[in-house]
């Protein structure tokens, strides 16, 4: 999570969407008075800090309703709201061989194969980041993965702030290929279904 009182912005990370690598890149604008959450694993260009306000820890995947909680309701009024989501089967897949092969992630799951993930149906789903206990949306913007430097181009013009796209990679290198089936699309699809209400993807 990102609080930007410098460019008034706020970004929200959701997961398997290239958030890491967003916050990593943005929080390099970000002044010694913004808010800058920290990542795991650490990164050499990734500087968290004022990440403890009145005595609470935020943390990068905090819920913005969590956050309207914290601060002054001004903020949420005056400051621009944003964050990714990613077509729901891709987003899956990247889950899946994220939780089988990364170091940070794999020590139970190792041998957990495709067919056990999707029964299992913990899926990366992050409604609730972005919406209020009503299931309102609280951003201003969700942006695509599949679009995102060229919609974070319109935002960092839209706000005037400097960026000259995505430079760092973090938590890459994990997916391999991997066939989903027609029945497995709509089972996600379906777990997927308040989230697909803001987005607008579908099968």
């Amino acid at each position: 999570m990102l609080l930007s009182h410098k460019y008034k912005f706020i970004f929200i990370k959701t997961k398997k969407t290239a958030g890491t690598s967003v916050e990593i890149e943005l929080s390099k604008l970000m002044s010694e008075q913004d808010i800058v959450t920290p990542i795991k694993p650490n990164h050499p260009e990734h500087f968290p800090r004022n990440f403890i306000h009145n005595g609470k820890r935020l943390f990068n995947h905090i819920m913005i309703a969590d956050l309207m909680k914290i601060f002054p309701e001004t903020i949420f009024r005056d400051y621009y709201k944003f964050c990714i989501e990613r077509e729901p089967v891709d987003k899956c897949v990247s889950d899946y061989f994220m939780h089988k092969n990364s170091p940070y992630h794999n020590k139970t799951k190792k041998e957990l194969t495709w067919d056990e993930y999707i029964n299992i149906r913990n899926f990366p789903i992050d409604t609730d980041k972005y919406t209020d206990k009503d299931n309102k949306l609280c951003v201003n913007k969700i942006i695509r993965y599949e679009n995102l430097e060229e919609e974070l181009t319109k935002i960092s013009k839209k706000l005037d702030f400097p960026f000259n796209g995505i430079n760092v990679r973090a938590k890459s290198g994990f997916r391999e290929n991997l066939f989903v089936s027609n029945k497995d699309r709509e089972i996600i699809y379906e777990e997927f279904y308040y989230s697909n209400k803001f987005t607008g993807y579908s099968i």
